[in-house]
């Protein structure tokens, strides 16, 4: 018996000290480590002082900035903004602004500059890119508009290693590096107060379109002024085929009024008085010696008025040289009522090049103006030429808001060039003349498309909206010989009212359906074609955390009438795009690869498309490479119509500050069809 006991009281006496064991380590699990405390807290202070009223108030910000043209080549003259510091003679700039910024509530802001003074010449900006810069949100989910994953965001901690150092004044200092090497990440540090979170101070580092930059900032401290800077100093490093360009920027936010802003804006040395840092001795002299070389211009002017080699210099560089590689930009009336941009005319951007169009050139203009804040016309004129097809495309939509809080609005749109492929048509001609007269014309089953529409559409809620109108198009052959043979028309017209109905389950953010009717009535302003044309559409574009996107698209539509001359089974959301836009432009779900002959060649189809968009997908992870990869994508397509049973699309797509780039692989009815790639220049895209 004691030998039992002897035994169970050592058993006994384990188990007591491996439950106490376990006991300690639970209850240090549920205690988050003081650094990670920290951390939670960082990351929940932009919510806890959201809730607090932002009242309307008006303040001032300064910025000075300095530039320096460390190397110049030709290149950089094609460069957008930096063509009046690439062929002037100095190689150190100096600028001032001062601003009224309005705050009316959380996140509305109105910013006007009040005076502007620089030595560039013609009193002009350079590098203007960097300004966003000077406004971060390092709070938001990014940090500048919709670049660069901030780190202080509890969603993108998966994204950066944090280093905690506790100080002895309340205080912590939180070191941050990124897990991968990318352009939408950063390092750096900062200050924080140790009771709440807040960030007191700032530094980060990183590199984004061709642009190194380090930026320092101090924040507010209290309230929701805590969560913008006060002081933002920047240092960023320019460079671009051999040329170098470093930039010295300082704002200052908060201020109060020192003058009234009539006399800022009238005083010629307005900047002067209300500075709120002195010049250096340096910044001092470049003025004077600015405002000599202007005297001394003055001067000679005076004396030689009729000095052609000046005026054809003045000519070239500043007025066709500038408008070449910048974009033209222009308000309209004394309040700025209207506006007009012009592209660039020489401006990689808007070059491209896919399978069907080979390398395409696009050209955008904008105008718009507004009578009052609920009626407003505007413009658009986008054209493309397509070198491969030596066709120039192009669109015009105007639209005249009556009653924009209701999307009230008169469209007329027109359009010319763009080719639509029928092979029925030129079946019809070989019947008639025979195979070996058609294959002398190898364009014989494509037509020119020229195009009008007017409508008119009003949203009677957030849920509902309407739509009515009528489209006009007229159809050419471009092998008009081929149909004058077989005594065929070479060109076909129709006319037709059409309506649709769309539909917004969740409102304005959420999935938008549309349901559309068109009926194509035969003698109707001179219309040779009738038919009956039914579609239904569903498109949501799903925004996720961290920049990530689900994009999503499917429908269906079909000719419930159709007479015996109906050639062009033309849909309105099953249609091939001829100017295609950039990375940014709006999501449409197209088909990359498929033959321009599916799209007209069937009374009915149903498609669907999903594209995931996200950085740091894949191909970001690459040593070296995947630095550069700001975005990469998904495509899934797949649709099903009489000579597709079913086709499937897939392709993976990246971009970076020089080109995006997109490869497809498609497979119709079972069998491996194609392999294309979509090319485009994306440089210089946030210029």
């Amino acid at each position: 018996m004691k030998a039992r006991l002897s035994y169970i009281s050592p058993m006994c006496l384990a188990m007591t000290i491996l439950l106490l064991h376990c006991s300690f380590h639970a209850d240090a699990a549920d205690k988050l480590r003081p650094d990670q405390a920290l951390l939670e807290r960082v990351f929940a202070y932009a919510q806890s002082v959201e809730g607090e009223e932002v009242k309307p108030d008006t303040t001032y910000a300064y910025t000075k900035y300095s530039l320096f043209i460390r190397k110049r080549n030709i290149t950089l003259l094609a460069v957008p903004t930096m063509w009046a510091v690439a062929h002037g003679r100095k190689r150190h700039y100096l600028g001032e602004n001062y601003e009224r910024i309005e705050t009316q509530g959380r996140d509305n802001y109105d910013i006007q500059r009040l005076t502007h003074l620089s030595t560039i010449p013609s009193n002009r900006s350079s590098l203007t890119t960097v300004l966003r810069y000077l406004t971060p949100h390092v709070y938001q989910p990014t940090i500048f508009q919709n670049d660069i994953l901030s780190p202080f965001h509890l969603k993108n901690r998966p994204y950066y290693h944090y280093q905690v150092t506790f100080l002895l004044n309340g205080t912590a200092r939180i070191k941050f590096r990124p897990r991968a090497d990318n352009t939408q990440l950063v390092r750096g540090q900062a200050l924080v107060n140790y009771s709440d979170g807040r960030i007191i101070s700032l530094k980060l580092d990183g590199e984004y379109d061709m642009v190194d930059f380090s930026l320092g900032l101090s924040l507010g401290q209290s309230g929701t002024k805590s969560l913008l800077p006060t002081d933002a100093r920047l240092y960023c490093k320019f460079k671009f085929l051999g040329n170098v360009t470093e930039g010295k920027y300082r704002t200052l936010y908060g201020l109060k009024a020192v003058l009234p802003d009539s006399v800022v804006r009238d005083s010629s040395n307005s900047i002067s008085l209300v500075r709120p840092i002195p010049l250096t001795v340096q910044e001092e002299q470049l003025y004077q010696d600015e405002q000599k070389a202007r005297e001394e211009r003055v001067s000679i002017s005076k004396n030689e008025p009729e000095k052609k080699r000046n005026a054809w210099k003045t000519i070239f560089w500043d007025i066709i040289g500038n408008n070449l590689v910048n974009r033209i930009k222009s308000n309209i009336g004394k309040k700025n009522e209207g506006y007009l941009r012009i592209n660039p005319i020489l401006n990689p951007l808007y070059m491209g090049y896919d399978n069907k169009r080979g390398f395409t050139y696009k050209f955008d203009v904008r105008f718009n103006y507004m009578f009052t804040p609920n009626i407003m016309l505007t413009t658009r004129i986008k054209s493309g030429y397509s070198f491969k097809q030596k066709q120039l495309y192009f669109t015009l939509p105007t639209m005249f808001w009556y009653n924009k809080n209701h999307n009230g609005y008169i469209e007329l749109e027109v359009g010319n060039g763009n080719w639509i492929a029928n092979g029925i048509a030129v079946d019809y001609a070989r019947k008639q003349i025979g195979d070996s007269i058609i294959k002398k014309y190898p364009r014989a089953h494509f037509f020119r498309d020229s195009y009008a529409k007017l409508l008119n559409n009003y949203d009677f809620n957030a849920h509902w909206g309407f739509q009515a109108g009528v489209i006009f198009h007229r159809r050419t052959a471009v092998e008009k010989a081929v149909y004058r043979k077989a005594n065929l028309p070479s060109q076909y017209t129709s006319v037709a009212p059409l309506v649709e109905l769309q539909w917004r389950p969740l409102g304005w953010q959420g999935p938008y359906i549309a349901l559309d009717y068109e009926r194509g009535i035969k003698h109707l302003l001179k219309g040779n074609i009738d038919y009956e044309r039914w579609e239904l559409d569903a498109q949501w574009k799903l925004k996720l955390r961290q920049l990530k996107s689900l994009q999503m698209r499917i429908g269906t539509g079909g000719y419930t009438l159709q007479d015996g001359h109906t050639f062009f089974l033309d849909y309105t959301n099953f249609r091939e795009n001829h100017v295609p836009g950039g990375w940014n432009d709006d999501w449409s779900g197209e088909f990359e690869l498929l033959n321009s002959n599916k799209y007209n060649a069937s009374r009915w189809y149903a498609r669907g498309n999903i594209t995931y968009e996200s950085p740091l997908l894949a191909t970001s992870h690459l040593p070296w490479v995947g630095h550069f990869i700001e975005m990469e994508r998904l495509y899934a397509s797949i649709l099903s119509s009489k000579d597709c049973r079913p086709y499937l699309e897939l392709g993976y797509g990246f971009t970076t500050h020089l080109f995006s780039m997109g490869l497809f692989l498609s497979n119709d009815s079972g069998k491996i069809k194609e392999f294309g790639c979509k090319f485009g220049f994306e440089l210089f895209r946030h210029w």
